[in-house]
């Protein structure tokens, strides 16, 4: 019964998937298997998204199905088990840019995943993004950008997190609609992407490479 859990987030079955779960919790289930399942579940649904068989509409469902077992458990989104946690991302929409859609559905989907998630808003002016960065000491940096008109502020930003030497032992991401190999030259980025599923990819592959080093 419990594994039929997996397959109902899987298949986005929402009521049927709250229901199974409150069951759970009611027979005792561990908080630790319970998360467990759920993140299966979550992880078969971006599998279905990376082969195209369903749409970003779908992991927002699927988000939500998560949040709302978690709530039922009185187990916090994004944390889970503390020895769970895969590291921190400093997220924000860079200045002059008020989008916050993509910026957000990405936030849920890292703390889907144990990834815990420091969210500066948006229109993030430059001086903002390095005061955060030296506050929280992140593992990545990430940013949104929608307006082409706020790429100089992108520009100024890598600038800047490198003369104060914020890039070390740290990644630094960009994602968003004005992402283009293109036109957009920041050497001090790491990675780029307008594809939502590359971004969460890339993020949960570099923390876990990361702890799995601290932890030898």
């Amino acid at each position: 019964m419990k594994e039929k859990l997996i397959e109902l987030i899987a298949d986005l079955k929402l009521n049927e998937a709250e229901e199974l779960a409150d069951q759970l919790i009611k027979e005792g289930i561990a908080v630790q298997e319970l998360y467990d399942l759920v993140m299966e579940g979550l992880a078969e649904i971006g599998k279905k998204y990376e082969n195209g068989e369903c749409y970003i509409a779908d992991l927002i469902v699927s988000g939500m199905i998560a949040k709302n077992i978690f709530a039922a458990a009185n187990l916090k989104q994004g944390t889970g088990p503390a020895d769970k946690s895969l590291g921190t991302v400093l997220f924000g929409t860079i200045f002059d840019d008020i989008h916050d859609i993509g910026k957000d559905l990405m936030i849920d989907a890292l703390e889907n995943r144990s990834i815990h998630v420091i969210d500066l808003g948006v229109d993030v002016r430059v001086s903002k993004f390095v005061e955060a960065v030296k506050r929280h000491q992140p593992d990545i940096i990430a940013v949104s950008c929608v307006m082409t008109n706020s790429i100089p502020y992108l520009q100024e930003l890598g600038k800047a997190l490198e003369a104060e030497n914020l890039l070390a032992n740290r990644r630094f991401l960009l994602g968003g609609a004005v992402v283009n190999q293109d036109y957009v030259k920041i050497p001090q980025i790491d990675f780029m992407t307008n594809n939502f599923y590359e971004g969460i990819q890339y993020c949960e592959v570099y923390l876990k490479a990361k702890k799995g080093a601290m932890e030898v």
